[in-house]
């Protein structure tokens, strides 16, 4: 195998990602694991992996190329990414690696890795990537020591248990989605929680509501809200690095209202929030005239974590459900969010209420194929809509007093990604005006 060709795409922006078996194997995983250990040195690491059915073979091949370099290992199996990068930070371990593919359908699997303090690395910036293609590896004879999931996740709850002040029990309801939360369900009840839980057993093929938390998955999840009279649900992607909020009326709340109502209400003017690129226009117009300041940042939780840790945030949001809490950990963490939101509710509000009082713009995400070599189709649009000075921190977008256009590719998939949100009713004719400049630009370069 070739392993400096082009073809070989599984190296994303922000983790390893590929189909088992015909792009991501065991052969491969093993590689990355001997480049991972040589770039933590012969150091401490930290390893786990979500429900997958190809997560235990890849893990197991991983943790023998990185025990292959001399490093040692405290291996913890399915846990969430979340309490693995817990684990790393408060542990002093180099780095950590965790099996996964996130949110993506189940014939895939991955690779992410977290820095020793816990959030999201940037590994193409890292020796990693050199190792890898080089293979001039580091020898040695590591050592693992497998523990049990309930152990970190026991560190972790008297940690956050230590940050909080529950007025009153809750009743909320998890949808685990089959993946690694579904080892949480004590963590929330042992903490004072009446808790019921959906999709709470593990299983690879994610038969209960698919891997994908959204508004049309967690619709079971929604009726049994209101059902059992909860006072907020929330629902988990496989590694449980993300969480998508249902308020007490069985309604999904967008990630940027949880955002604005954490911030308004747990932290103070003068600080900095960060959002995703695609992140509604909502968090500018509620906070800022609050006294925050709100800064964007390119779109990937990898990238949100690092700027929200290197410039002392102290929220951060993506529109995918990737929260940042740095008062608890600069990992991305839905089990904190959901702890911070409850704090707040449990003083008497009601999430739906709280909810109620920050406006819904319209957002609209369309994809459009693109056959056409998409860096030549950016560079179109670019010089088509030079005269509304775009920013092009990642893509196009162009905000006005009234809407933002954000015109990106996607990272995974041969297309390009149109989001508009209006504060007026013109998304219609936003969406017809800006779809045909997109479509215009992949005709003239295909």
């Amino acid at each position: 195998m070739d392993y400096n060709s082009p073809a070989v795409t599984i190296f994303r922006a922000y983790d390893v990602r590929g189909l088992y078996k015909t792009e991501l194997n065991e052969e491969i995983a093993g590689r990355i694991g001997r480049a991972f250990g040589s770039y933590a040195d012969g150091g401490r690491v930290t390893l786990g992996r979500d429900s997958r059915t190809s997560g235990p073979s890849l893990e197991a091949a991983f943790l023998e190329g990185v025990l292959a370099t001399g490093c040692e290992v405290d291996s913890f199996g399915l846990l969430p990414i979340a309490v693995i990068s817990f684990s790393t930070w408060k542990g002093g371990y180099k780095a950590a690696a965790y099996i996964s593919a996130s949110h993506n359908p189940p014939e895939y699997n991955g690779i992410r890795f977290r820095t020793g303090y816990g959030y999201g690395m940037l590994y193409q910036n890292t020796a990693i990537m050199d190792f890898y293609r080089d293979g001039n590896f580091r020898a040695g004879v590591g050592t693992v020591c497998h523990h049990e999931a309930g152990e970190a996740i026991d560190a972790y709850r008297d940690y956050v248990s230590s940050k909080l002040d529950l007025s009153r029990s809750l009743k909320v309801v998890l949808d685990m989605g089959n993946g690694s939360a579904c080892t949480m369900d004590g963590f929330y009840r042992d903490l004072g929680f009446q808790a019921t839980v959906l999709n709470g057993r593990p299983d690879g093929d994610f038969p209960g509501r698919g891997p994908s938390p959204s508004e049309e998955t967690l619709q079971e999840a929604a009726r049994t809200v209101v059902q059992e009279g909860a006072d907020f649900g929330c629902g988990f992607d496989p590694d449980a690095d993300r969480g998508i909020v249902i308020d007490d009326l069985g309604r999904i709340v967008p990630p940027e209202k949880v955002a604005i109502i954490l911030a308004k209400r747990r932290y103070k003017k003068g600080d900095l929030v960060i959002s995703g690129f695609d992140c509604s226009m909502m968090l500018e117009r509620e906070l800022v005239p609050a006294g925050f300041r709100v800064e964007r940042e390119r779109v990937g939780d990898v990238f949100v974590a690092n700027r929200v840790k290197d410039d002392g945030a102290v929220l951060g949001v993506e529109r995918s459900g990737h929260f940042f809490l740095p008062e608890f950990q600069y990992s991305d963490d839905p089990f904190a969010m959901s702890l911070a939101l409850a704090e707040i509710i449990s003083g008497g509000e009601k999430l739906s209420e709280l909810a109620d009082e920050i406006p819904d713009y319209p957002y609209k995400q369309v994809s459009i194929p693109c056959h056409a070599s998409i860096p030549s189709v950016m560079k179109a649009l670019l010089e088509r809509l030079s005269s509304l000075r775009p920013d092009t921190t990642d893509g196009i977008k162009i905000t006005t007093e009234t809407y933002t256009i954000l015109i990106r590719p996607s990272n995974t998939e041969p297309l390009v990604r149109l989001y508009i949100e209006t504060a007026g009713g013109d998304m219609a004719e936003l969406l017809e005006r800006y779809r045909g400049y997109v479509m215009e630009a992949v005709k003239a370069c295909g």
